[in-house]
């Protein structure tokens, strides 16, 4: 008989084990990475309208890059020359999943020009996110 308890108890317990993996698993999944390539000279207007609808942090670089713009001709000094990687800014920003949809229509309004070139946007999967600080993991982190 107290074999019968201690199997049971242990599958209890591993069975609790499996649910607390899966409750985490599954909040890491409510954490989206936007990552979007705009216009330098739009950064502003979109970190306004980002931070009017509640973002509070992003991750800014300097880029170069082509697409369907693949560069272009300019002129310096007389000289006539290609450009074949055009200036852009790379923005990363980590939001709770509930958030995304509402990020990514403020990126593409902000960010449009209704030129070619005006950028792209991605969406990725966050797996964990962790605030160093505190140690706070996945949507608290944010």
């Amino acid at each position: 008989m107290p074999k019968f308890s201690s199997l049971s108890l242990e599958a209890r317990m591993c069975g609790i084990a499996m649910l607390q993996l899966q409750t985490r698993g599954q909040k890491g999944n409510n954490v989206k990475l936007i990552i979007a390539t705009i216009k330098p000279f739009k950064l502003e207007d979109v970190r306004v309208a980002l931070t009017e609808t509640g973002v509070r942090g992003m991750m800014v670089s300097e880029i170069k890059g082509f697409g369907a713009q693949s560069g272009h001709t300019e002129i310096y000094r007389g000289a006539e020359y290609t450009v074949n990687f055009v200036p852009k800014i790379k923005l990363e920003i980590v939001v709770a999943a509930a958030m995304a949809d509402q990020v990514i229509e403020t990126i593409q309004k902000t960010a449009n020009t209704g030129k070619i070139g005006d950028g792209k946007i991605f969406v990725l999967d966050v797996a964990q996110a962790m605030r160093v600080r505190t140690g706070e993991m996945n949507e608290d982190a944010l």
